[in-house]
């Protein structure tokens, strides 16, 4: 369990969580909520090194305690997780169970439970039983991305702590940490705010691939090449996908790169993501822009419409037709 990325994107949950330690008012129950990426997973365990710590300056990294919960072998800490979609009573019951039973270690205990948005009403009912009668030395971290989805009762015996989106400044840098070109980087960044889902992205090729055809049809806007031809040849793989994310993400890309034109017409480049393909262009500055700004709402009208069943090939054939219109 790596903590830096932690201490680099949420900051004021770290030294909040450390003035509360100092004056002794570290809670016995805690709700993190945060959308994914916000690193509520690792701390949950930072929060865990700083109570089970051994050493003087919390947490030291260097205990037998702290050694154990970087490699997520820590006796004491006990992490429940969703069975396939949804956290059970069985769950809750093992828990309990366990919290009622005689440590084989001496000293405070921490559990952790992921998604608690998940659990199911006889779950939740039997957590709230359970977090009544938590005994002093035991400590609790609840985790969601949804806040509204937890039972309002849960939420009152616990102090909850709200994570900020990491920024896109952070993300950028820790694609460009693991070897991710820059372009790329940038629009992975407006795709999710978490670089490990951003890695799986790219693992899966299609993105990748999707990218790719999003440039190649900008492109044909200014070297004369007909769009439908350019789908045609280089987007069969998005035509014959069924998956609808992965379409709704390439229209959206679109009207990310037409939105990076205006940006370009306006002087303002810090703004754009796909950077290095319009620098690519040499007569990208001819931008007209009540027309960029109408493709935009075209693009608008067909990613509400690939919401439905929809024959996928003959949408994106209407859609670079209308594109072209304008």
């Amino acid at each position: 369990m790596d903590f830096e990325l932690l201490k680099k994107t949420q900051p004021t949950f770290i030294k909040g969580i450390h003035n509360a330690y100092k004056k002794n008012r570290i809670v016995q129950i805690y709700l993190f909520e945060g959308a994914r990426g916000t690193k509520t997973i690792e701390a949950a365990y930072y929060l865990a090194s700083l109570i089970l710590c051994e050493g003087d300056n919390k947490p030291c990294g260097e205990c037998l305690s702290c050694k154990r919960i970087r490699k997520d072998i820590h006796p004491r800490i006990f992490d429940v997780n969703p069975m396939r979609t949804t956290i059970k009573k069985e769950q809750v019951d093992n828990l309990e169970r366990e919290f009622s039973l005689v440590s084989l270690e001496e000293g405070k205990r921490v559990f952790i439970i992921e998604d608690i948005d998940k659990a199911t009403p006889a779950a939740a009912n039997g957590l709230l039983k359970f977090l009544e009668e938590t005994n002093a030395g035991s400590y609790g971290i609840l985790i969601t991305e949804n806040l509204q989805g937890v039972l309002s009762t849960i939420k009152s015996r616990a102090q909850i702590i709200s994570f900020s989106r990491v920024s896109k400044e952070v993300l950028f840098q820790e694609y460009q940490a693991k070897g991710v070109d820059e372009e790329v980087a940038r629009v992975l960044t407006t795709l999710t705010n978490d670089t490990e889902a951003g890695m799986k992205l790219i693992a899966e090729d299609k993105v990748l691939d999707t990218i790719e055809l999003v440039r190649s049809l900008t492109k044909s806007l200014y070297d004369g090449r007909d769009p439908l031809l350019v789908m045609h040849e280089e987007g069969r793989f998005l035509i014959d996908e069924v998956n609808k994310e992965l379409n709704m993400m390439f229209i959206d890309l679109l009207i990310t790169i037409t939105n990076d034109r205006l940006y370009y017409l306006l002087g303002q480049k810090e703004q754009i993501i796909f950077k290095e393909t319009l620098d690519s262009i040499e007569s990208v500055e001819d931008v007209d822009y009540k027309k960029t700004y109408n493709q935009i709402e075209k693009l608008l009208e067909y990613k509400q419409r690939s919401r439905y069943n929809v024959n996928t090939e003959l949408m994106y054939m209407d859609m670079l037709i209308e594109m072209r219109k304008i």
